[in-house]
């Protein structure tokens, strides 16, 4: 298992690598522009993992839960809790 980090918008290929390279047992974070895959695609087709979005990115760039499906949302809190289950870490 591991957390993937993904922070940067949908153009960006080292992210959808990030995505696709993903399995069932990893967990995927969407934060800053990554929030974007979200956003603007059903990001649940690019990966297998379990997505979550930070939610304050994603308000913060005009969007709301409601634009959202597929994804589990957290805060600050949720993020580091994440992390610190994990004991991999892919940035």
């Amino acid at each position: 298992m591991a957390l993937v980090l993904v922070k940067y918008g949908v153009d960006n290929p080292a992210e959808q690598v990030k995505l696709a390279a993903a399995n069932e047992n990893d967990k995927v974070v969407l934060i800053q522009n990554g929030v974007f895959f979200a956003a603007l695609t059903d990001v649940r087709q690019l990966t297998k993992a379990e997505v979550y979005v930070l939610k304050n990115d994603l308000e913060a760039r005009g969007f709301c839960a409601n634009d959202v499906v597929n994804v589990k949302f957290i805060d600050y809190d949720g993020l580091v809790e994440l992390i610190e289950q994990e004991e991999k870490f892919i940035g």
